[in-house]
């Protein structure tokens, strides 16, 4: 028996064991779980690069470089001066940093000076506050300073459908999850996880921005790729290149299906170039193992920037010659020179994600097609295919389709027939097992994730939902500009579109104040420092209770009879005021 086959053997038993203390609620009970495990076998080559970030490991790259592989996501790197210490990226939870941050201490007792964000994703940020040991001497944060519009589109925008696409994604709260495709597991979403975000102190604003962090000469190098707040650091005298998220030991993801903006695939190229120029000897990526040797790292850049180009270049030809995303997702296929590559397997993004992506970046969501200009809603389109064809008949034909492997088809005609008779055992069934067969084909750990996490939902009705940890410690330690700026798409147009009033919030202790205007169906927030603006309702207060009112309501009563809150201009017009913002 191989490796493989006893690690698919001991996942099963784990599972098994999970399954035997944990009830998940479905209509059938447990069966849907067994039946999803019995069917949801791995790829072979998908569970065999887990062995990248498998075991919790400190791996010295050179003298005074050290990174931190599986203990969370994402990679935590040491770099020793010789006034302290910096750590560039830390993690997504306190726990996972504050693990991370007892082995660094194996290593050396000297002061952390600086913490550098390569970037804005949880994975790299949100464990911030395990690293300040001195809450009185706090280290200096750096990042990019496109960190801040990157945050304010985390926390204030689509927070709510990213969160569970990135649940889905990663797979926190599958069962049995394999990995993650660039680390073993995300461990945050959860009530066992807390956040511990801390805004930077400091910015670079330049390509190449010299500093010396704890004696340490180095270059913050703007790598724009996964995102556009991207940083690299350059170490010349040990010729040691920190390259974040622009590069890893896999395919990369062009496009997350989590839901995020485009990637300008070029910037991404222009990047890889960049790196190219530095004589590097040692390449530490934020996520896997870090590379060796001057040769190995330039040929490893290159086809990683080639196969990118490759992506860009093709899925734009065939745009050119008329074709939709669809149909260039079966034209495009990196060349085998590539596709066997051991940086190029498709164990995070995928090519099709990545043509569909570049498609959307230059042309938008119009296909082309006067068919998708006002296409029917899925309800609708459910409700005449059920009418066209007769709920037998597609229950048999999905039958057909998930017998003769067609697994999307009976996906599809499933999906149909739940949308308009939700209670439908079979048509359940055919979906649950379409899902279950779709995952297992998956090489790619975000689409495995995903298809699984969905069969669990139909299953057994796992709920994806933001844990009420870490939403109260997000209202506690986020910026009061940045908790203001969530609520105009909190606005409940629908129920307030007639009402034309603003609020003015006077916080006492900073002497700041934030207009909310309502106006058109829209709510505007604006800030004025120390100038009070026109309002008709007032409310003051200091920044402590503020976050205590906006965690419970049942505080906002309480802070009102206390005199902690004063509301000039009458408290039932503040409420009903209130009451047109979504309380989540």
């Amino acid at each position: 028996m191989d490796g493989p086959q006893i690690a698919l053997i001991v996942m099963f038993v784990a599972l098994l064991g999970y399954f035997g203390s944990r009830i998940i609620h479905s209509l059938q009970g447990p069966s849907y779980a067994e039946r999803i495990i019995k069917n949801a076998m791995p790829d072979k080559e998908l569970l065999k690069h887990s062995d990248e970030f498998s075991q919790p490991e400190l791996i010295k790259v050179t003298d005074g470089v050290y990174v931190a592989v599986g203990f969370a996501l994402a990679n935590s790197i040491l770099l020793e001066g010789p006034e302290g210490l910096v750590i560039v990226d830390v993690t997504e939870s306190i726990e996972s940093a504050a693990e991370i941050l007892k082995v660094f201490r194996n290593v050396t007792d000297k002061p952390i000076q600086a913490l550098i964000y390569t970037h804005n994703h949880a994975d790299h940020s949100f464990g911030a506050k395990a690293f300040i040991e001195d809450e009185d001497n706090p280290p200096d944060i750096w990042a990019h300073a496109g960190i801040l519009g990157e945050f304010t589109r985390v926390f204030s925008t689509v927070n709510g459908a990213t969160y569970k696409r990135s649940m889905r994604q990663f797979g926190v709260h599958l069962p049995g999850q394999i990995n993650a495709g660039i680390g073993l597991k995300l461990k945050y979403g959860t009530d066992k996880t807390t956040l511990g975000v801390v805004y930077p102190t400091h910015f670079v604003h330049e390509q190449k921005t010299n500093l010396v962090l704890a004696g340490i000469n180095m270059t913050i190098i703007h790598i724009p790729g996964e995102t556009d707040d991207q940083i690299g650091v350059w170490i010349p005298e040990k010729q040691v290149l920190l390259c974040a998220d622009d590069i890893y030991k896999a395919f990369p993801n062009l496009y997350a299906i989590r839901g995020t903006p485009s990637r300008d695939l070029m910037q991404w190229i222009r990047s890889l170039d960049l790196m190219l120029t530095y004589d590097t000897q040692h390449l530490v990526p934020s996520h896997t193992r870090p590379v060796f040797g001057k040769e190995n790292i330039k040929e490893i850049l290159t086809v990683y920037r080639d196969a990118i180009q490759y992506i860009h270049d093709q899925t734009v030809r065939y745009i050119n010659q008329g074709f939709t995303s669809e149909e260039i997702v079966e034209k495009v296929a990196l060349p085998k020179n590539l596709a066997r590559h051991p940086y190029l397997k498709e164990f995070y993004g995928t090519v099709a994600w990545s043509v569909k992506g570049v498609f959307n970046s230059y042309l938008g969501w119009f296909s082309g097609n006067p068919i998708d200009l006002q296409p029917l809603t899925i309800k609708s389109k459910s409700e005449r295919m059920v009418k066209l064809i007769g709920v037998d008949k597609m229950l048999e034909a999905a039958k057909t389709a998930l017998k003769e492997k067609d697994f999307q088809w009976a996906l599809e005609l499933s999906s149909y027939l739940l949308i308009i008779y939700s209670d439908n055992s079979e048509a359940r069934d055919i979906k649950i097992d379409a899902l279950t067969y779709l995952g297992a084909r998956q090489v790619s750990a975000c689409g495995r994730n995903y298809y699984l996490t969905c069969a669990f939902e139909e299953a057994a009705e796992i709920e994806l939902r933001n844990s009420e940890r870490n939403r109260e410690m997000g209202i506690k330690t986020l910026p009061i500009r940045q908790l203001f700026l969530a609520m105009p798409v909190k606005f409940k147009a629908e129920e307030c579109m007639n009402v034309n009033n603003s609020l003015l919030f006077s916080f006492s202790d900073t002497g700041d104040n934030v207009k909310l205007t309502i106006r058109n169906s829209v709510a505007i927030v604006s800030f004025h420092h120390g100038k009070e603006p026109l309002y008709d309702v007032k409310i003051t207060v200091t920044e402590k209770v503020f976050r205590e009112l906006i965690s419970s309501r049942m505080r906002a009563i309480t802070a009102y009879g206390t005199g902690e809150i004063i509301i000039d201009g009458g408290i039932m017009k503040f409420r009903n005021l209130m009451n047109c913002f979504e309380n989540r």
